[in-house]
């Protein structure tokens, strides 16, 4: 097999968390990545990213060329990946390593994901929270019912995290995710897509991604209720193949979805679940999305 010499290019979405971003970067480095797009969602007026500013140079000292854009606004996860695309379409042919902000690659894993891209055109890591164990990328969607799970369930739809893929050069064209997903959903959606052009996201067992655990979005903040009701309603009728399809669909969810906030009213002892699914059904039928302001402590 011959060595595919393509470039790669890191594609970070960064939000106001500096030591993370600093950490994943150097991760890229350690790993011999020449370049990197930073995408600035932070909101802040460039605060954040300016208290980067010498570990920034350091890192282009050191040979990781780092170019940070600032769109003026927080795009969401979808938007802003799409945003760094198109400013690597016109500027360069070259394989895109996405990544969270939030994660980091462990030694070596570039060089078997880079291995593992000659036979795939999306790859990733096995994924490792904190100290636990790591495990698949992999987990299993149910159109039906709208649960995630690790295996196989009444309608499965198989998709790769986010947190870390490497996109050959073929693949990572716009738009690679869909845009009307802010925050959660973008990567269910591109399983699917990939699916349906007969492609395969490809898992590679010999690389390792490092995530923080919990730190894209607070747990039981009405950011993260209300962007993940959104998310599954908006999946009704974008996985849905026919009416009757989309039929199920609705009145599953018009189930599993209060029964989520009830259980998580529960848990955290808070009426936000029920704002978060009562806001998000409103706004999808009335075709809007509030990004409300994510809590200071993620990364996007």
């Amino acid at each position: 097999m011959e060595t595919d010499t393509t470039p790669i290019t890191g594609l970070v979405l960064h939000f106001r968390t500096p030591e993370k971003t600093l950490a994943c970067l150097n991760s890229l480095q350690r790993e011999g990545v020449c370049k990197a797009v930073v995408v600035d969602n932070s909101e802040d007026g460039g605060r954040s990213i300016a208290a980067m500013r010498d570990e920034l140079g350091a890192l282009r000292n050191a040979g990781l060329d780092v170019e940070v854009l600032n769109p003026g606004r927080n795009l969401g996860f979808a938007a802003g990946v799409n945003t760094g695309l198109a400013h690597l379409a016109a500027a360069q042919f070259c394989h895109v390593l996405l990544i969270n902000s939030d994660a980091r690659l462990a030694p070596g894993a570039l060089d078997q994901m880079c291995l593992a891209l000659q036979t795939a055109p999306v790859v990733a890591p096995r994924i490792a929270q904190g100290n636990q164990s790591p495990t698949s990328p992999f987990a299993y969607y149910d159109r039906l019912l709208g649960l995630i799970t690790n295996s196989p369930a009444v309608m499965p739809l198989r998709y790769a995290s986010g947190c870390c893929l490497l996109i050959h050069v073929n693949q990572a064209r716009l738009p690679l995710f869909d845009q009307d997903f802010f925050f959660y959903g973008e990567d269910v959606m591109l399983g699917f897509t990939t699916e349906q052009n007969h492609l395969a996201e490809r898992e590679c067992p010999q690389a390792i991604a490092i995530h923080a655990t919990s730190s894209s979005a607070q747990n039981g903040s009405i950011f993260y209720e209300y962007h993940i009701n959104r998310s599954h309603w908006l999946l009704v009728r974008k996985l849905a193949r026919n009416p009757l399809e989309q039929f199920m669909f609705v009145a599953a969810r018009c189930i599993t979805l209060p029964l989520r906030a009830l259980v998580r009213s529960l848990r955290f002892r808070s009426l936000v679940a029920w704002r978060g699914l009562f806001e998000a059904t409103t706004d999808v039928l009335r075709g809007r999305c509030r990004s409300f302001t994510p809590p200071s402590s993620t990364a996007s």
